[in-house]
């Protein structure tokens, strides 16, 4: 997603489909701001990992010429052409044959998304609390904007990828991506199999049948907390209030079997469970504490 596109965008939003003049405008500079900081530091990503390419490029036709092998020389050889018309690296680009050259493209293209994946993740947080402050002010519309900014920067940047069955996700990350974009968020999290990592930030029934517990867990920003529900038919939980200043959930397995949980605020836990997404919280049902 180029640059100039993404500030059309945020400048149609800001000033024209936002009323409020120069307030609204000032909110959408800010955002815009951040936008093209971005863009600046994915652009430079861009160049240093394609510069490592295209020298990579160059010493990888070397060796398949000292070797005799023609094949090998000419599909580098056509790479390099390639490249230096477009200067560009996706999956579109990757060949089959020979698998050196594959090998390398995998290589760079990999690093080049890492690198850029963490830079878009450095700039959402300060979107996400511009937009949190803006709504929580009642200034809908400009909080529209910041909402934009940080859809292009992910779906001009990162692709969506189902995360794997079982993966350790830690809860800023969640939260991150629910605050970020709900939607998107679900086709990555949610109904998948996951382990939240976080800090038990508190603990309490859920209704009064005690059929369920929920657990809390926040990260280290602090910025919110992922539910996670425990079943009774699984748990024996109770809670030890004998030093009122710090509780303590006290959890076994029903059967009696693999010993005793004791949990209380500020300890570090991760549980294992299904993404239910987000409603008023991030949803983890079916949830099993891990050792």
């Amino acid at each position: 997603m180029k640059t100039s596109s993404i500030l059309v965008t945020l400048a149609f939003v800001g000033f024209v489909a936002i009323p409020g003049g120069k307030a609204a405008e000032g909110h959408g500079s800010l955002a815009e701001s951040e936008v093209v900081k971005c863009e600046e530091k994915i652009a430079t990503v861009r160049r240093d990992v394609l510069g490592r390419y295209d020298d990579a490029l160059s010493e990888l036709q070397m060796s398949f010429q000292k070797a005799a092998d023609l094949e090998g020389a000419l599909a580098v050889r056509a790479e390099r052409q390639r490249f230096g018309k477009d200067r560009n690296l996706s999956e579109r680009e990757l060949v089959v044959e020979p698998k050196s050259l594959r090998q390398t493209q995998l290589q760079h293209l990999t690093k080049m998304q890492e690198l850029v994946g963490l830079v878009v993740q450095e700039t959402l947080p300060r979107l996400v609390e511009l937009k949190r402050s803006l709504t929580t002010a009642g200034k809908l519309d400009e909080a529209v904007v910041a909402r934009a900014a940080m859809e292009k920067l992910q779906n001009g940047h990162i692709p969506v990828a189902r995360t794997e069955a079982g993966a350790v996700v830690g809860v800023d990350t969640v939260l991150l991506a629910y605050a970020g974009d709900r939607g998107r968020a679900d086709k990555t999290y949610k109904g998948q199999k996951l382990i939240v990592r976080g800090v038990v930030s508190g603990f309490r029934p859920e209704g009064t049948d005690g059929r369920f517990y929920q657990v809390y867990l926040s990260g280290p920003s602090g910025g919110g907390v992922v539910q996670c529900t425990l079943a009774s038919s699984v748990y024996r939980i109770r809670e030890d209030r004998s030093n009122p200043s710090t509780p303590v959930l006290v959890v076994t397995l029903a059967d009696g079997e693999g010993g005793v949980w004791r949990l209380q605020k500020g300890q570090a836990m991760d549980i294992r469970g299904v993404c239910e997404g987000l409603d008023e919280v991030v949803r983890i049902g079916r949830g099993e504490l891990m050792r």
